[in-house]
């Protein structure tokens, strides 16, 4: 698996990829930075097959922390005050530059926010006293089970260790740091272990926001999940709110999240246009190509870096665009 090192030099726009860059997603103020695809874990539900062992991933990326700054700075220009969720296909916290990201987040004034996703296992004492230094206001931490042996399970590791994430969870409350529980329920595997996580929430005075389990094309799979429509979802989670006296259900604003003026499509869906191959792609078989400032990802592309193709935009959705190959 090779490595990409994105910066201003590398040509590569910060918008239009999934993996890397900046997802800017409709009617939402918040915007998902995203600095690395780097995991050290293997989640065995992982929605975008990340982690050491996947098997569909044939690129890493890293960006350069001034580089996304510069794009920052643009979008907050088009769209004002602003809420930054650093998350990612990886872990954020393998980004080593983390704490320069945020510190040079926190000098622009729009910004109103700063969370971030992690699974926790490679933050210390010193690194979330630097990352409360450098101004992040939430931490999603993602835990799933408080036992041992199912949370080595749900993570794909045995590096995995609940006990050690149990003090991270002291050290980050001594913090101004907020923290959040962002567990996913796997319907048939953790039940028990979800009302665990909200019995010790509540005694913590921790919010809790469970995520659903999802399939994808390329995630990872559990065939013996039971596997839930929105609707029992959420009839499970005031099943619980009601249960535990704890709120479990969120709208945007109680998430620091508002409306905010959207960023213009620069591609339809359908659009045929001439494009520069510029970096291979995230997934097998798939190459990045640029136009009008934007990444585009070209599936079932055999080409190479330099050269100019004619391609046919199939999505467009959230500023994340996908084409393929034309004659």
């Amino acid at each position: 698996m090779q490595l990409v090192k994105i910066n201003r030099e590398s040509g590569i726009p910060l918008i239009g990829h999934i993996a890397f860059g900046i997802v800017v997603r409709p009617n939402s103020n918040l915007i998902q930075v995203r600095a690395t695809t780097i995991c050290n874990m293997n989640c065995i539900f992982c929605s975008t097959d990340g982690g050491p062992y996947s098997t569909s991933h044939q690129t890493q990326y890293t960006v350069d922390p001034y580089y996304l700054m510069e794009w920052i700075k643009e979008i907050v220009a088009i769209r004002g005050p602003t809420h930054i969720n650093l998350d990612s296909v990886g872990e954020p916290t393998a980004y080593q530059e983390l704490e320069t990201l945020i510190t040079e987040i926190r000098k622009i004034p729009e910004i109103s926010f700063v969370s971030m996703q992690t699974n926790g296992t490679l933050l210390t004492k010193e690194k979330i006293l630097a990352l409360e230094k450098a101004g992040l206001n939430r931490i999603h931490l993602s835990v799933h089970s408080f036992s041992p042996i199912l949370s080595k399970e749900l993570f794909g590791s045995e590096q995995y260790n609940i006990l050690t994430i149990e003090e991270i969870i002291k050290i980050i409350k001594k913090t101004k740091i907020e923290l959040m529980f962002t567990p996913v329920w796997l319907p048939g595997i953790n039940d028990k272990d979800m009302e665990e996580i909200i019995k010790r929430g509540k005694e913590l005075n921790i919010p809790i926001a469970i995520q659903k389990y999802e399939e994808y094309k390329y995630s990872r799979k559990i065939k013996k999940i039971k596997k839930e429509n929105y609707y029992k979802f959420y009839k499970q989670l005031r099943d619980w709110e009601k249960k535990f006296g704890l709120k479990l259900i969120y709208k945007a604003e109680d998430l620091n999240i508002t409306p905010a003026k959207n960023l213009p499509l620069l591609f339809k869906v359908g659009e045929r246009i001439n494009v520069n191959i510029k970096a291979p792609g995230w997934m097998e078989g798939q190459m990045i190509a640029v136009a009008r400032n934007r990444c585009i990802t070209v599936i079932e592309c055999n080409r190479k870096i330099g050269d100019k193709v004619n391609i046919k935009i199939i999505e467009s959705k959230n500023n994340i665009y996908l084409a393929e190959m034309t004659r």
